[in-house]
């Protein structure tokens, strides 16, 4: 009897915790040797949606409202760059890429039928990545030496103008409610500035991660109690941090993927989505984030791929639960899960 009660518990135990495996629903990839970066995506007011994919050189503008029949509905060719950021406020988006041409701005409100470059920003020339804090209409740039977060107005959002800069050298940028979690490449820190008066940023706080690696990106859950962070070197975790008091931040959770290289975590409600290399797409339940589970995961191949292969970005932001990936290699790859499947 009690090893039946054993059998029993650990069949329930298996159940809970096992990661169910996803399959695409559509792919799109151009009839081309070329490469792939980040992804975005957008939501007509007509409720299509679209994918903003990055390619080494232009950006694909693809209906994805039928993932079993994607539509490239225009390509608008960039300077020529391994690494692009797409972000979008209102009907417009905002690409920029690492070698020269400025800030691309895309008119989205003549979809399905076009997608014109409406204004090309040159206040700066390149940018590793950008963030957009659309409630009070700032872009916030990965910027140089000089000026490594630079902080711009969106008022016009056809003529952005610069306010300030701010911080050390850094690789990418999130922003919510007036406070800015910056985080800072080879410095192994994240900085917290607080952007209440954009015109005058002022550091909050800064913490050191333990045996950091190089501090790639942070997202924060949507309480904001807690920020999760990626180091872009194989073996180091995705780290969860208590931000309760802001002078005595605290890791209180880490996880990690098969293939062991993180890129980019995006939460959504209790879910974290995290562009994992080789390991694909994996989804996490950070409900607990001290004690965080994958629940579900996308991955191309059979085994995790290693290095820089595979999945760069991921879009988890639709209200339909579609999610998208992009992979370098192979373009865009949708896929569905129940948690996105919110406002």
């Amino acid at each position: 009897m009690q090893r039946m009660i054993l059998l029993v518990v650990l069949l329930f135990s298996i159940d809970v915790f096992a990661s169910t495996q996803l399959s695409a629903l559509g792919q799109f990839k151009k009839n081309r040797s070329i490469e792939y970066n980040d992804v975005w995506g957008y939501e007509a007011p007509d409720g299509k949606e679209y994918a903003l994919l990055g390619v080494q050189d232009g950006t694909s503008i693809i209906d994805v409202s039928n993932p079993a029949n994607l539509k490239e509905i225009k390509f608008i060719p960039s300077n020529r760059s391994t690494w692009k950021d797409i972000k979008t406020f209102g009907h417009y988006a905002y690409v920029v890429n690492e070698s020269g041409g400025g800030m691309q701005i895309l008119d989205l409100s003549k979809l399905p039928n076009d997608v014109p470059v409406a204004a090309t920003y040159t206040g700066f020339t390149t940018s590793h990545n950008i963030y957009i804090d659309e409630e009070r209409k700032l872009l916030f740039a990965e910027g140089n030496h000089s000026e490594p977060v630079r902080i711009l107005s969106l008022e016009n959002p056809l003529a952005p103008r610069q306010l300030s800069s701010l911080g050390v050298e850094c690789h990418d940028i999130y922003a919510k409610d007036g406070l800015l979690y910056v985080s800072e490449g080879g410095h192994g820190t994240i900085g917290i500035f607080n952007y209440d008066d954009p015109s005058n940023p002022t550091l909050v706080s800064r913490f050191q991660i333990r045996r950091a690696g190089y501090v790639h990106n942070a997202w924060l859950t949507e309480d904001g109690r807690y920020l999760m962070t990626t180091e872009e070197n194989t073996g180091k975790t995705m780290k969860m941090f208590d931000l309760a008091d802001l002078n005595n931040v605290q890791q209180v959770g880490e996880v990690l993927a098969p293939g062991k290289l993180a890129h980019n975590t995006h939460i959504k409600g209790n879910f974290a989505y995290v562009a994992h290399y080789g390991s694909g797409l994996r989804i996490y339940d950070i409900s607990n984030p001290a004690s965080m589970s994958e629940v579900a995961f996308w991955q191309k191949t059979a085994t995790p791929g290693r290095g820089f292969v595979s999945a760069w970005g991921a879009y988890p932001f639709f209200k339909s639960g579609k999610i998208l990936i992009s992979d370098i290699e192979d373009g865009l790859v949708v896929v569905y899960h129940e948690s996105a499947a919110r406002n």
